[in-house]
């Protein structure tokens, strides 16, 4: 639903805000009235530290993962506020959470033959934040490839975000696009003289073969965003992502209690951010799943609660 005004600032506020928000909603089915409910409780919950770990070592241990949703998937008016404090905390140097997907991309274009675009799909690409690093990280270290990077995500907040987040980079031109096509993705290309060109989409990622041959692009990546989808989709999507490129890395989550304080300390002052954070937690596969659903990729596993998976054809 739409919120009319802008949310408090301060945390009491934010929090009664949410949860007259919440109380506003119609829920279509069981498993949207139950994340409802369970966004509803954390909220309660978070106005205290008693209550929070009282709720974090209680009702947490109970809660159908595959049933949740965080709270800017059910007020989408939340997902600039999300996105923002996540993209600081991406940003630290410690404990670096996102450091393996960026030098992985780094890699990749390094490696990649000089002379020919280096094309890359990032698939529900939210704020961007691995992408713009990578960007970084190749341009400082004097990498003169040529690269494309499309950002595919439906949210139009989400894509309006990013940009944002991108849009400081030097020799870098960055476009929106509602639907991009291949001809339209060359179009833009030959017309770019910048080193870098982004283009953020709201394609349907499951749909993407209607609109790009395979092999379209060099690299096919997600970045912190399986854990959104159920276990069919998820599963569809990444052999999905072989036919698009040769190179696909995918980078998420894995449960691991040892995080859980870490993440409420570092979150306790967002508490749009903490529900974010603890709630993709209780989503995250074990790491049985994770290899099962990566089956054939290097998984590199990381102790601040993340995997990397990369494979080759």
């Amino acid at each position: 639903m739409e919120t009319q005004t802008a949310f408090p600032s301060d945390r009491n506020g934010h929090i009664r805000r949410i949860l007259s928000e919440l109380s506003m909603l119609h829920p279509q089915t069981e498993s949207e009235a139950y994340a409802i409910e369970q966004n509803e409780r954390f909220f309660q919950a978070v106005r205290s530290v008693p209550s929070y770990i009282r709720w974090l070592y209680g009702a947490r241990m109970n809660m159908r993962s595959e049933d949740l949703l965080e709270v800017n998937e059910l007020l989408p008016d939340l997902d600039v506020v999300f996105h923002s404090r996540m993209a600081e905390v991406e940003r630290k140097p410690r404990p670096g959470i996102i450091r393996p997907i960026v030098e992985s991309i780094t890699r990749f274009v390094r490696q990649a033959p000089k002379g020919k675009r280096f094309r890359i799909a990032s698939l529900g690409c939210g704020s961007m934040e691995a992408e713009r690093q990578g960007i970084e990280a190749v341009n400082r270290n004097g990498t003169a490839q040529k690269m494309t990077v499309v950002g595919f995500d439906t949210s139009a907040r989400t894509r309006q975000f990013a940009q944002k987040n991108l849009s400081s980079l030097a020799d870098v031109r960055v476009v929106r696009e509602e639907r991009l096509t291949k001809s339209r993705l060359i179009e833009l290309e030959q017309e770019t003289s910048e080193n870098v060109l982004v283009i953020i989409s709201g394609n349907d990622i499951f749909t993407l073969a209607s609109d790009f041959t395979p092999g379209t692009f060099d690299l096919v990546m997600t970045a912190l965003f399986l854990h959104h989808l159920d276990k069919e989709r998820r599963t569809r999507l990444v052999e999905h992502m072989s036919v698009l490129a040769p190179h696909t890395l995918n980078y998420d989550g894995y449960k691991n209690e040892m995080v859980i304080p870490l993440l409420s300390i570092t979150g306790w002052g967002s508490p749009v951010f903490l529900n974010a954070a603890v709630f993709s937690s209780i989503r995250f596969m074990g790491r049985e799943g994770v290899s099962r659903l990566h089956a054939g990729a290097k998984i590199d596993f990381y102790n601040h609660g993340h995997y990397r998976a990369v494979s080759s054809s």
